[in-house]
C-alpha cells in the first residue's frame, strides 16, 4: 500500500461465494464487473498521464531540475514518508484529521486544475519553480481547484472520487513521469516495492493510513461497488481491519486485514459498509467473516465495494511516461500518447501484475503488499519492450 504519490497499496477483494455456479466452473458476471471497473480506472489514469505528458514537457512542468539524478528518489521518499508519519500520528491520536482532509481535497483540486490546463490550455499553473510547479496561477485554475475541493468535501460519493482520482492521477503521472529519468525511475520502483512490503509485513503502519484515509473519503483510492445501491457517502468504507488476526497496532486494528491508498503505493480491496475508508495504496487484504470456521473453504463476507489505491496506478504510470519521454532511441508507436514499445510494455506489464495480485489475494488470506507484483510486472514489461525496440538494456535502466 503506497503512501500518497506513490502509494497505494492494493487492497484485497474478498472472494465471493457467487463467483462460481453450482458446477464450480462458471464465474458470476456480477462478481467480475467490479474487477473490470477497477482495471478501467487503472488504465484510464495511466493512459491519461501518457496523453498529457507531451504538453507537460513542453510547458516545462518538471518537479526536479535534474531528472537524471538518483537523489530525486530520496527527495520523493522523504516527502512521502514525512507525510505518512504526520498522517499516522493524526490517526493514532485522533488529532488534525479535518485539517489533513482539507489539505488533501485542495491538493486533488489543484491536480484537476493542472489536468485542465494540460488538456485544454484553459487556466495556467506555475512552471518555472520546481517547488511550485503545477500549482494554479490564474483565477480560473484557482476556481477549479476550490470548486473540486468543495465537491469532494460535501459530496464524497464513490463515482465522484473515481472521476477525480482518474483526472488528478493523470496529471500527477504526467508531471512525475517527465521528472524521473530511466535510472531514477527504476530505482524508485524497486525501492518502493521493498518499502511497501516492509510497511505491510513488518511495521504494519499502513493499517493506520488505510483506516484514517477511509474515514476521510478522499480520492486516494478507486472505489467500485459490488452491491447495488451502495453509497460511500452514507455507508463509508470498512476494510474489516479489526477482523483479521495479527499484530495489533496502537489503535487496536490487526495487522492482517488492511488496505490503503494513500500516497503512492497501491491496492485493491473489498470493503464493508461502515466507517473506515481506505486509501491508495499498496496493501492488499482479504478478510473472512467471524463465523468462518472451515479452514479449507472459509465463508467469504459479502462486501459492498472493491478498492484500488491510486498509488498503484501512479508508480507504474510514471515509468510508462518516463519511457516515452526519455528513451528517444525507441520509435513512437502511438503518437497521441507519445508511447513507444517500452512505454506500452510497462503498461501491459502493470496489467499482468494487477492480475497476479488478484490471484494472490484469492489464494492467500491476510494483508498483502501490492507493489511487489505490480512493479515486477511493470519493470518486466518495460525491459521486454526495450528489447523489442532495440534499446540496449543498459540504456533502458540508465547505466
Amino acid at each position: 500500500m503506497s503512501e500518497n504519490p506513490g502509494s497505494p497499496t492494493v487492497d484485497g477483494a474478498n472472494e465471493r461465494d457467487s463467483d462460481v455456479d453450482s458446477t464450480g466452473t462458471a464465474l458470476d458476471l456480477e462478481s467480475v464487473l467490479p474487477y473490470l471497473g477497477i482495471a478501467v480506472c487503472y488504465l484510464l489514469t495511466i493512459l491519461g498521464g501518457l496523453a498529457l505528458a507531451d504538453e507537460a514537457a513542453s510547458m516545462g512542468l518538471l518537479l526536479f531540475e535534474n531528472p537524471d539524478s538518483v537523489g530525486n528518489v530520496g527527495v520523493f521518499a522523504a516527502l512521502v514518508v514525512g507525510f505518512t508519519i504526520v498522517f499516522v500520528a493524526a490517526v493514532r491520536y485522533d488529532r488534525g484529521m479535518d485539517l489533513i482532509r482539507l489539505f488533501l481535497v485542495i491538493a486533488f483540486g489543484g491536480l484537476v486544475a493542472a489536468a485542465v490546463v494540460l488538456a485544454t490550455g484553459f487556466g495556467s499553473v506555475f512552471v518555472e519553480n520546481p517547488m511550485l510547479a503545477g500549482l494554479p496561477s490564474s483565477p480560473l485554475s484557482v476556481g477549479i481547484t476550490l470548486g473540486v475541493a468543495l465537491i469532494l468535501w460535501v459530496y464524497p460519493e464513490w463515482y465522484v472520487l473515481d472521476i477525480v482520482a482518474v483526472v488528478a492521477g493523470a496529471a500527477a503521472i504526467a508531471m512525475l513521469g517527465i521528472s524521473f529519468g530511466p535510472l531514477p525511475i527504476v530505482v524508485l520502483l524497486v525501492v518502493w516495492a521493498a518499502y511497501d512490503a516492509y510497511s505491510v509485513y513488518v511495521t504494519g503502519h499502513m493499517k493506520d493510513v488505510a483506516a484514517g484515509a477511509g474515514s476521510m473519503k478522499v480520492p486516494m483510492v478507486f472505489v467500485v461497488p459490488t452491491a447495488r445501491g451502495y453509497s460511500l457517502r452514507e455507508s463509508g468504507l470498512d476494510l474489516g481491519l479489526e477482523d483479521d488476526g495479527g499484530n495489533e497496532s496502537e489503535n487496536g486494528t490487526d495487522e492482517g486485514a488492511l488496505e490503503t491508498e494513500a500516497e503512492d503505493s497501491s491496492g485493491v480491496s473489498d470493503s464493508d459498509s461502515a466507517d473506515a475508508n481506505a486509501p491508495e495504496a499498496d496493501v492488499t487484504s482479504e478478510t473472512d467473516t467471524p463465523e468462518a470456521s472451515d479452514e479449507t473453504t472459509p465463508a467469504r463476507s459479502e462486501q459492498p465495494a472493491m478498492i484500488l489505491g491510486l498509488g498503484d496506478a501512479l508508480i507504474p504510470g510514471m515509468l510508462a511516461v518516463s519511457a516515452g519521454h526519455f528513451l528517444e532511441g525507441a520509435p513512437t508507436i502511438v503518437p497521441t500518447l507519445n508511447a513507444n514499445a517500452p512505454a506500452l510494455g510497462a503498461l501491459a506489464g502493470g496489467v499482468v501484475g494487477l492480475g497476479a495480485l488478484v490471484v494472490v489475494l484469492h489464494r492467500f488470506e491476510g494483508a498483502h503488499a501490492g507493489l511487489p507484483p505490480l512493479n515486477a510486472g511493470v519493470l518486466g514489461g518495460y525491459l521486454l519492450g526495450a528489447v523489442v525496440a532495440g534499446v540496449p538494456l543498459t540504456t533502458a535502466i540508465g547505466l
